[in-house]
C-alpha cells in the first residue's frame, strides 16, 4: 500500500511538471506570433481549444478585420508532447465560411469546429461592442 501511494506521488509530481512544461511552451508560442504580427493593427489573434476523449486540439488563428485567416496554428495530441504546427489549407479562407459549412452540413472536423468557435467568439464580441454604443 505505502509503496502504491509513492507511485502515485511521483506520476502526480510528473504530470505537474509535464503541464508546466506545456505552458512554458504555449507562453512562448503565443509570444512569438504576437511580436510577428505586433505591426499589422488589422490582424487579431485567437485561440481556442477542443477536448476530445483522449486528444486536445489547440487552434491559434491570425485573422484580419474581416474575419480572413491569414495564419493557422494547430496543435494536437497528448498536449504534453504535442506541438503547433501550420496548417496553410486554412489560410485565405473567411471564418464565416466555416460557419456557413456548418450550417449547410453537419459533420466539421475538429479544427474547424474550433475555427466555428473562434467566428462564434467574434460575433459575440462585436455584438458587445454594439449594444456598448447604443
Amino acid at each position: 500500500m505505502h509503496q502504491l501511494l509513492i507511485v502515485l506521488f511521483v506520476l502526480m509530481v510528473i504530470q505537474s511538471l509535464g503541464s508546466i512544461f506545456q505552458v512554458k511552451y504555449y507562453q512562448a508560442f503565443i509570444k512569438k506570433i504576437t511580436v510577428e504580427y505586433q505591426n499589422h493593427v488589422s490582424h487579431e489573434l485567437y485561440t481556442d481549444v477542443s477536448k476530445g476523449s483522449l486528444f486536445k486540439t489547440i487552434v491559434a488563428v491570425v485573422a484580419d478585420q474581416n474575419g480572413e485567416i491569414i495564419s493557422c496554428y494547430v496543435c494536437r495530441g497528448f498536449t504534453v508532447f504535442a506541438r503547433f504546427k501550420q496548417v496553410p489549407s486554412y489560410q485565405g479562407i473567411n471564418l464565416a465560411e466555416i460557419h456557413d459549412k456548418k450550417m449547410k452540413q453537419a459533420r466539421l472536423s475538429q479544427v474547424e469546429r474550433v475555427l466555428e468557435q473562434i467566428y462564434l467568439r467574434k460575433l459575440e464580441a462585436v455584438a458587445h461592442i454594439i449594444e456598448g454604443v447604443n
